[in-house]
């Protein structure tokens, strides 16, 4: 027998992987490159009807609806501050005479100039059918007007038109710029004076539609009924028909659309047979139509290079499943029970950490728990209040546990009293030890002082010295808004910073507003002048305080603060012989009717006062 021949091995290779293997391993890669590749291509389908489908029902609705409630806004606010304007008894008074009535003037001039300065309108005007004359917030313009020109029609076209509130757009020869007039008949519609309203640029908003919109190539425009574009992103579109752009079978149904009550979405084709996504709303207060349109290509371009990193990531997936194939069997390991270890030592680190985590919570709430007993607790009493007037109520509700707002009496004497409403800096835990501060303050320096001006004069200074003694200090800057009510022998003496005192007498709510700073900020003046009011109380008087948590509560169908008017409307609508307490819940539910499901923003405080 020769043993130097080689025991056969079938044919086949020696080694680690056979021909069968090899097989395998081959039709498992194909399997997996193919469900690489379709796992890819459904993900990419998926994703561009994704994107395409947020686009058309999310993200397009949203900037029109967007877009279209700033234009409503602005224009609102703009109808509403020239109503005030042409109810204005100087202004009615000055447009009569044809500009003659020299102190109607002054007032209606300081009026119009305070429109020019406090308020984002371009501009402020009054024109008197009288006198044929125009008058802007400068009050040394003039302009007379006339019916051969036809740069005037607007303002004999308004006289004529019977509608109290008009919109044009117009080229203003004196600013020599194009605006959006809002135009309101001064007296009588049907035998108007003359005609006050302001102005609102059309830069302004085209420039807020460029910065709105998304794309290089779509377009923002606001269109009225004959298809004219209005406004747009690009301001060379002004003037121009959107026939222009848009087939006329779109324009169509655009224009004929009446249904202002959300977006409306549609695609078409192009003359270049491109795919074009428009969604379209009304406006409220105009009736034209604001319509945006972005080429399908461009919104979803991104989707190029999701293509390309899906192709790379599908490359890099298929040669790291080979890999593994090839080379698994060379690293024999058994990370399950590693793996099961750590995630058991994870689970009770995170047992650990969540126990004690629990506990200095609790800890926390137990000390937030415990300083808002001591705010209560150095609040006036029942007691105190009754010793001073003869029906009050307080509503005082803070956004977290503790808060910022707080309230503070001291009867002097049998007729004497003050009356203190603030609100510092912050809310909860913050504002809370603030008020501990001002209340400590005002205990020390109440008796010192006979005059609501000094006492606040000298708060301001001991705030100041108190929260910024060290100069190197500049983290934080604390202060408060406050009103101080001194009451002598039935005359009250008011001075506030940022707070004003309502005051309701036979049915008329009366307003004694403070001074627009407040009080103990580094920046706060120290030896600031205060501004007192003066007011001798009648039986049947009432007196209302309220921070702005109330007023600057969000809330309503478009999520504004309530704002001033409505509070001092909510005062006004209290029937004569309704209790305060009861006018605290009429008060309650006008703030929970207005906030709906909206959280609350701020401390509020409300209180009302009566005496004999």
């Amino acid at each position: 027998m020769d043993n130097s021949r080689p025991i056969a091995s079938s044919g086949k290779r020696l080694g680690l992987y056979d021909n069968g293997t090899i097989r395998v391993v081959f039709f498992a890669c194909c399997i997996i490159v193919l469900a690489v590749v379709l796992t890819s291509s459904i993900s990419y389908s998926i994703t561009k009807n994704a994107m395409v489908d947020k686009l058309k029902n999310r993200d397009m609705p949203y900037l029109v609806q967007s877009m279209k409630e700033k234009i409503d806004g602005r224009i609102e606010r703009a109808r509403e501050t020239s109503l005030l304007l042409a109810k204005d008894q100087a202004v009615l008074a000055w447009v009569s005479s044809g500009g003659q009535d020299y102190a109607a003037g002054k007032m209606a001039q300081a009026k119009l100039s305070d429109i020019g300065k406090n308020y984002d309108y371009a501009k402020s005007f009054l024109a008197s059918a009288a006198a044929n004359q125009y008058w802007t917030e400068d009050a040394n313009t003039v302009l007379d007007l006339s019916r051969n020109n036809p740069l005037d029609a607007w303002f004999y076209n308004a006289l004529q038109s019977g509608q109290k509130v008009s919109l044009n757009i117009d080229y203003d020869r004196i600013y020599k710029s194009t605006f959006v007039y809002v135009n309101v008949l001064a007296g009588d519609v049907c035998q108007p004076v003359g005609v006050a309203g302001v102005a609102l640029s059309l830069k302004d908003i085209a420039k807020e539609f460029s910065t709105d919109k998304f794309g290089e190539n779509s377009n923002l425009w606001l269109v009225d009924n004959q298809g004219q574009i209005h406004l747009a992103d690009n301001l060379e579109y002004i003037g121009r028909s959107v026939s222009e752009f848009l087939p006329a079978d779109v324009i169509q149904q655009i224009l004929g659309d009446m249904d202002n009550a959300k977006p409306k979405v549609l695609e078409y084709k192009d003359s270049q047979g491109q795919t074009m996504d428009l969604a379209y709303q009304s406006t409220v207060t105009t009736d034209w139509k604001l319509v945006f349109q972005i080429p399908r290509q461009e919104s979803i371009s991104i989707l190029d290079s999701i293509k390309i990193n899906a192709m790379i990531a599908s490359v890099i997936t298929i040669l790291l499943m080979v890999f593994i194939f090839y080379f698994i069997s060379y690293k024999i390991a058994n990370p399950f029970k590693r793996a099961l270890a750590l995630a058991e030592e994870m689970e009770n680190q995170v047992k650990l950490r969540t126990h004690e985590l629990a506990e200095k919570n609790q800890n926390i709430m137990d000390s937030i728990d415990y300083a808002k007993r001591l705010q209560e607790a150095v609040l006036p009493s029942p007691n105190e209040w009754t010793a001073i007037c003869r029906d009050y109520f307080v509503l005082w509700r803070p956004r977290d546990t503790v808060g910022g707002d707080f309230y503070w009496i001291r009867s002097l004497n049998a007729t004497d009293s003050l009356i203190v409403l603030g609100d510092c800096t912050g809310h909860g835990v913050p504002g809370a030890l603030m008020t501990m501060l001002v209340h400590s303050i005002l205990n020390n320096m109440a008796d010192n002082f006979e005059s609501a001006g000094q006492m606040l004069e000298e708060l301001n200074r001991r705030v100041q010295a108190t929260l910024h003694r060290k100069a190197e200090n500049k983290v934080s800057d604390d202060g408060l808004d406050v009103a101080i009510c001194y009451i002598k022998d039935r005359r009250l003496e008011f001075a506030g910073a940022k707070i004003p005192l309502y005051i309701k007498r036979d049915g008329q709510v009366h307003v004694l507003k403070g001074d627009n700073r407040s009080i103990g900020y580094r920046r706060s003046k120290i030896d600031m002048d205060v501004s007192c009011h003066f007011w001798d109380i009648e039986a049947g008087d009432s007196l209302y305080l309220t921070t702005d948590g109330y007023i600057d509560q969000n809330g309503g169908t478009k999520d504004y603060p309530m704002g001033r008017k409505a509070f001092v409307e909510c005062i006004a609508k209290m029937a004569p012989d309704t209790s305060l307490r009861q006018q605290q819940a009429s008060f309650e539910h006008t703030l929970k009717a207005y906030m709906g499901a909206e959280p609350q923003r701020d401390d509020i405080t409300v209180i009302g006062l009566a005496f004999q």
